[in-house]
């Protein structure tokens, strides 16, 4: 009978340990940090009036997007120059 109740879940879902833990970006990135600054200083939702004509969704696999790629190459080249000259 104790093996039993020992192979059983528990009714709590709260007892059960969290496997994904939730992380607040927020919280994380310090208020003064390279990646504020660079969201704040440039505006890059332009970008997509200008790239619409050459997306489609009925040839090849889904693009990457636009804003997401322009940000990464401003922050690397950002992130690069900085290195060089701290």
């Amino acid at each position: 009978m104790e093996r039993e109740q020992i192979m059983k879940a528990p009714k709590h879902p709260s007892t059960q340990p969290r496997l994904f833990p939730v992380i607040d970006m927020e919280e994380r990135v310090p208020p003064h940090h390279l990646l504020r600054q660079t969201n704040e200083a440039v505006d890059v939702s332009v970008i997509h009036d200008g790239v619409v004509p050459l997306y489609t969704e009925k040839t090849g696999r889904p693009a990457v997007d636009p804003e997401r790629l322009l940000r990464l190459i401003l922050l690397s080249v950002r992130v690069r120059n900085v290195s060089l000259f701290a």
